[in-house]
C-alpha cells in the first residue's frame, strides 16, 4: 500500500506535469476562442459565461436563449452527467433535462470534453445558470488555469463554479461510498482558515500518510447556501486524482507526532503557526465515548474531541494525537486518536466558588493565573429545580452566589435518583467546569464569562449537604389546595346528600300518600258498594217486594174482581217506575263527578238546591275561612259524606231546615251537617247488623281521610254531624 502511495504521490508532484498543464491551458483558451469564432451571432442569444453570470436574476429567470461552448471542468458524483460545470474563461453551472424529457438525448460528458450547450438561462438557487436543452460533444481540450486562492477568499462566493488552487494541511479524511460514486472528503486547514475538499472517484484506498500531509489542491469551487439565496460557504470538488498533490506526506504512525505539555497548548510562539497534529498526555477526568473526553495534568486541562468509541475511565493515563483549534475562547483538540498508557489515582476535584471561576483578565502580571475552565471542580449550591426534557440532558439547576448554575448529566441517569433530590436542598456537585464567554467579534476588550455550567459524570458526584424540609412552600400550597378541594368536595357531598335525602323523603311521602290515597280510594269504592247495597236493600228490594205483592194480588183478583186487579196492577207499575228512578239516580251518582268543574263549596250548593226541590225543607250552605285547594279525593269524600248526611236527615229526621257548614281553619278542614229534625239517640241507633249502613259508612269514610266524625243528637233536638280532616 505504501509503495503504491509513493508512486501516486510522485505522480501528483511532478513539476514537468505542471509545465505541460500550463501549456495545455493556453491551448484551451485558443481552442475556445476558435470555437467561438465559428458560432454565428444571434440577436439576444447569450454566448459566454461572463454575460450569463452578469444577468439580474429576474432576467435570467425569463429564460434567454443560450448558445455556449466551453470545456467541462467538473461532473459531480452520482449525477450521471446531468449536472456539470463548463469553463470558457469563466465557469458556470449547467443542468441537463432528464433523458425522458429532453427533445434529444443529451451527451454523457466527462471532465476535459469540449461541448456546445444550447438552451436557456435560468435563475438558479444562488446565481444565474444554464438549463441545457441540447449538449453536443465536439472533442477534448485542456482545462483552464486554476486561480490561486486562500480560504478567506473562498468565504465570499465570487469563485462559484470557477477552477481554483489552494494549499494546506489535511486534518481529517472520510470515505463516502454509494453504488454510483465513491468520494474522499478532506478537511484541510491553512493559516488563513479551514476548508473542505471532495475528490470524486479517487484512485485506490486512502494512503496512511494522507492525514497530516501538506497538500496542494485544485478543483472547482461550489457554493452552499440557505433558502434565502444567501451564501454560507464553499467546497472544492474535483474528478481528477492528479488535482490532489501531496507536497509533504504525514507520518504513518500518528503517535510519533511531537509532544506538547497541556499548559503549552497553542501558547505564544514567535515561529510560524504550526498546523500539524501534536501529541499530548494527561489523566482522564471525564469521558463520553465517540464524542469527547477531558485530560488534566496539574492545573491544566484540555478537551479532546474524537470519534473513537473506546470507553475511558477517570484515572486512565492517555496519549492523544490530533489538531488544535481555538473554540469557545479556549484551545481544544479535534479529530484525535488516543491510546491508554497507564492508570493512576483519579484527580481530586478542587473546591471553588462561582466568583473564582469567573475571575478573568486583566490581572496584574505578578498575580498567579487562575483558570478552572475544563478542570474537575466542586461547587456548592442550592437546588431550585430539575429538568428532564426529551432530547435534552438531564439537568440540576443550582443557585450559587445568587446566580443560576446548571449541572448537566451528559449520560442519562436513573429517574429515581433525580426524584429523590428535593428542591431547596444544599448540594455539593462535582464536575467539569464549562465557561461560556461573550461573543465579541472583532475582539475590542477582554472576553468575559457570561455563564457557568458543570458536566456531572454520575450520581456519585452529587452529595446532599443539607436536605430541604419535606414541607416546602410549594408542597404546603399543594397540601392546602388539596385540603380545600377535599373540604369543598365534602361540603358539596353533604349538600348533594341532603338534597338526595330531601328528594327521597319527598318521594317516600308521595309514595305513602299515594298508597294511602289508593287505600282510601279502595275503601271508598268498598264503601260505595256497601252503600249501594244498602240503598238497593232499602229501596229496590222493598220496591220489588211490594211490586211482587201487588202483582200477586192483581193475579188473584183478575178473574173475580177485575177492577181491584187493575188497581193493584197500577200500584205495581208505580212501584216499578219508582224503582227505575231510584236505580237511575244511583247510577248517576256513581258515574258523575261534581268536582270536575267546580269547587267543593259550589258542589255543596248545587246538591242543596237539587235535594230541596219539591220538598218542604230549606238547605243552606255556609263557609268560614279562605278557600284553599285540596286533593280531589279529600274533596270528593267530603262531598259524598255531605250527601249521605243530607239523605239520612231527609229520610229519618223530617227536618224543615238543614245547614251545611264548610270551615277552612289552619291545617284542617271541617264539614258540619246540622238539621232541626226529630233527632235520635246515638247510642241506640241501628247499625249494619240491622241493615243500616249510613252512620257507620260516614265514620269509616272520615277515618280513611285521616280525620274523625263527631255526632251530636238527641230525640226532638235535631242532629249535628261534624267531619274534621287534617290538611
Amino acid at each position: 500500500m505504501r509503495g503504491g502511495l509513493r508512486a501516486c504521490g510522485e505522480g501528483w508532484s511532478l513539476q514537468a506535469r505542471g509545465v505541460r498543464f500550463r501549456s495545455a491551458a493556453l491551448l484551451s483558451f485558443g481552442l475556445v476562442a476558435a470555437l467561438r469564432a465559428q458560432i454565428p451571432a444571434a440577436t439576444g442569444t447569450l454566448e459566454n459565461c461572463t454575460d450569463i453570470r452578469a444577468q439580474p436574476l429576474a432576467e435570467a429567470a425569463a429564460g434567454r436563449p443560450v448558445r455556449l461552448r466551453g470545456v467541462v471542468t467538473l461532473v459531480p458524483g452520482g449525477s450521471g452527467g446531468r449536472y456539470f460545470t463548463i469553463d470558457d474563461g469563466t465557469g458556470i453551472w449547467v443542468s441537463q433535462a432528464p433523458v425522458e424529457e429532453a427533445a434529444q438525448r443529451g451527451a454523457r460528458v466527462s471532465v476535459g470534453d469540449v461541448v456546445e450547450v444550447i438552451g436557456r438561462s435560468q435563475a438558479g438557487r444562488l446565481s444565474p445558470q444554464v438549463a441545457a436543452d441540447q449538449v453536443n460533444t465536439l472533442g477534448r481540450g485542456p482545462l483552464s488555469p486554476a486561480r490561486r486562492v486562500t480560504p478567506l477568499e473562498l468565504s465570499f462566493g465570487q469563485f462559484d463554479c470557477q477552477r481554483v488552487s489552494i494549499s494546506g494541511v489535511v486534518q481529517m479524511v472520510e470515505v463516502y461510498a454509494t453504488r454510483a460514486v465513491r468520494e474522499w472528503r478532506l478537511q484541510v486547514k491553512s493559516p488563513q482558515g479551514r476548508f473542505n475538499y471532495i475528490l470524486i472517484n479517487p484512485p485506490g484506498p486512502v494512503p496512511d500518510t494522507l492525514v497530516d500531509s501538506e497538500v496542494e489542491l485544485t478543483g472547482v469551487c461550489l457554493s452552499y447556501f440557505n433558502s434565502r439565496r444567501q451564501f454560507l460557504g464553499a467546497r472544492i470538488y474535483s474528478n481528477e486524482g492528479a488535482d490532489l498533490r501531496v507536497l509533504r506526506p504525514g507520518q504513518a504512525d500518528a503517535f510519533s507526532a511531537p509532544g506538547v505539555a497541556l499548559n503549552e497548548v497553542m501558547a505564544f510562539s514567535p515561529a510560524e503557526a504550526d498546523l500539524h497534529r501534536r501529541r499530548v498526555r494527561g489523566v482522564v477526568t471525564f469521558s463520553s465515548p465517540g464524542r469527547y473526553f477531558y485530560l488534566q495534568e496539574g492545573t491544566s486541562a484540555l478537551r479532546v474531541n474524537t470519534r473513537e468509541r473506546e470507553a475511558l475511565e477517570p484515572g486512565d493515563t492517555v496519549e492523544a494525537v490530533g489538531f488544535f483549534d481555538l473554540a469557545h475562547h479556549r484551545a481544544e483538540m479535534h479529530d484525535a486518536v488516543f491510546r491508554v498508557v497507564g492508570r493512576v489515582q483519579p484527580p481530586v476535584p478542587v473546591a471553588i466558588t462561582r466568583g473564582q471561576a469567573f475571575a478573568r483578565e486583566p490581572r496584574p502580571v505578578q498575580s498567579a493565573p487562575q483558570d478552572f475552565d475544563d478542570r474537575l471542580v466542586t461547587l456548592n449550591g442550592r437546588l431550585v429545580s430539575l429538568d428532564e426534557k426529551v432530547g435534552e440532558p438531564q439537568r440540576l439547576n443550582l443557585v450559587c452566589e445568587g446566580a443560576l448554575v446548571p449541572a448537566e448529566f451528559p449520560d442519562p441517569v436513573d429517574h429515581a435518583f433525580l426524584a429523590g433530590l428535593r428542591p431547596g436542598s444544599e448540594l455539593q456537585v462535582s464536575g467539569i467546569c464549562q465557561l461560556t464567554f461573550s461573543d465579541s467579534r472583532p475582539v475590542v476588550e477582554w472576553p468575559q464569562p457570561v455563564a457557568l455550567r458543570l458536566l456531572v459524570r454520575s450520581p456519585a458526584d452529587v452529595v446532599v449537604v443539607n436536605a430541604a424540609s419535606f414541607w416546602t412552600p410549594a408542597r404546603l400550597q399543594l397540601a392546602l389546595g388539596i385540603s380545600l378541594l377535599v373540604l369543598l368536595a365534602v361540603l358539596a357531598w353533604v349538600v348533594l346528600l341532603r338534597r338526595q335525602v330531601t328528594l327521597r323523603s319527598r318521594r317516600l311521602a308521595e309514595e305513602m300518600r299515594a298508597r294511602r290515597d289508593a287505600a282510601v280510594e279502595f275503601d271508598t269504592a268498598m264503601r260505595e258498594r256497601n252503600r249501594l247495597a244498602a240503598d238497593l236493600h232499602d229501596t229496590m228490594e222493598q220496591s220489588l217486594t211490594g211490586m211482587a205483592l201487588q202483582l200477586e194480588a192483581s193475579e188473584a183478583l183478575w178473574a173475580d174482581k177485575p177492577e181491584r186487579s187493575s188497581t193493584h196492577l197500577s200500584l205495581a207499575r208505580q212501584l216499578l217506575s219508582r224503582s227505575r228512578e231510584d236505580l237511575r239516580r244511583s247510577i248517576c251518582n256513581l258515574r258523575a263527578s261534581p268536582l270536575e268543574r267546580q269547587t267543593l263549596e259550589e258542589a255543596l250548593r248545587e246538591i242543596a238546591v237539587h235535594r230541596s226541590a219539591g220538598l218542604n225543607v230549606v238547605i243552606e250552605v255556609q263557609r268560614e275561612g279562605a278557600v284553599r285547594p285540596m286533593p280531589d279525593f279529600v274533596a270528593g269524600n267530603l262531598l259524598l259524606l255531605a250527601q249521605e248526611g243530607i239523605t239520612n236527615a231527609l229520610k229519618h229526621g223530617a227536618p224543615t231546615r238543614i245547614r251545611l257548614g264548610l270551615t277552612f281553619a289552619p291545617a284542617r278542614i271541617s264539614l258540619t251537617i246540622h238539621d232541626d229534625g226529630k233527632g235520635f239517640d246515638p247510642a241506640g241507633v241501628a247499625g249494619p247488623a240491622s241493615g243500616h249502613f249510613g252512620l257507620q259508612g260516614m265514620r269509616e269514610r272520615a277515618k280513611r281521610l285521616g280525620g274523625q266524625l263527631d255526632i251530636t243528637s238527641a230525640p226532638g233536638a235535631g242532629t249535628t254531624l261534624t267531619a274534621t280532616v287534617t290538611d
